[in-house]
């Protein structure tokens, strides 16, 4: 009677200290993902276009950038619309080769060097450009869906998708099935995103960015800002973005550092 007792007893303490450790641990990771809520970011601004090489370059320069310093928690990335060429005729495609020919003026062999190089360039960071399948369209629509996947925090996932469809996969974004398609490989909704192509919606952010890149003087992308003072124009070396992130990092850091000086702290140590 006594033993069924004792291990009664030890059954409930044993539940009590589980139940106390799961309380602690929910308790801590609460208050860690409050610390990070709270922690400053290093706010990335980017205007770029989908059918920018040099864009899609950039990007991956500065994802590398982000990951070589160790900061995917300690950056916000926010992506811009810039249409290089918003006059293009609307649920129509032309082959990118034949558009800069026929309607920019450039010959035939110059595009194609130029292409060879960006697709050694690509390489490098993992981008397999298919410049001979690529095809030209008016991006307005994407911009739009982009900035709807803003409000999910799938716009990066977004830019990427239409990037790889564009460059390395061929496909026709000129046409809502196959934007829809990108759409739903990423995993959002595609009936919204239906309706959103269908319709206006989205129309006043995209404006905005372009003004926004007016008034910033932007004349090419990719252009990118960095906490609203350092600027990187164009798909510069590694080093530049590297250096550039870095500073951005160690200028909040410092402050981080400042704001605990000149406190006395409840372990009795005063700094």
């Amino acid at each position: 009677m006594v033993r069924e007792i004792i291990v009664t007893d030890m059954k409930k303490a044993t539940g009590i200290l589980t139940l106390l450790i799961v309380l602690a641990v929910t308790v801590l990771a609460q208050k860690n993902k409050k610390q990070k809520m709270n922690i400053e970011k290093v706010k990335i601004e980017i205007w770029s276009d989908v059918v920018c090489p040099f864009c899609f370059i950039g990007k991956k320069k500065m994802e590398q950038a982000i990951t070589n310093l160790n900061a995917n928690d300690r950056v916000e990335v926010i992506w811009h619309s810039f249409q290089l060429a918003p006059d293009f005729p609307k649920d129509t495609s032309l082959p990118s080769t034949k558009y800069l020919s026929e309607k920019k003026g450039y010959p035939v062999k110059q595009i194609k060097a130029m292409y060879d190089q960006l697709a050694h360039q690509g390489k490098e960071y993992g981008i397999d450009f298919q410049f001979d399948n690529a095809l030209s369209f008016n991006t307005l629509g994407v911009h739009r869906l982009i900035q709807w996947a803003k409000t999910v925090n799938k716009s990066t996932e977004l830019k990427e998708g239409f990037m790889l469809a564009y460059f390395t996969d061929g496909i026709d974004l000129s046409q809502h099935e196959n934007v829809l398609k990108v759409v739903e490989k990423i995993g959002l909704d595609t009936t919204k995103a239906k309706e959103i192509l269908n319709s206006d919606e989205y129309m006043q952010q995209v404006e905005q960015d372009i003004y926004q890149s007016q008034q910033l003087g932007i004349r090419g992308v990719p252009y990118f800002l960095i906490n609203e003072k350092e600027v990187i124009s164009g798909a510069q070396s590694d080093e530049v973005f590297e250096n550039v992130l870095r500073a951005a990092l160690s200028k909040i850091e410092s402050k981080e550092t400042s704001s605990q000086q000149g406190i006395c702290l409840p372990n009795g140590e005063c700094k």
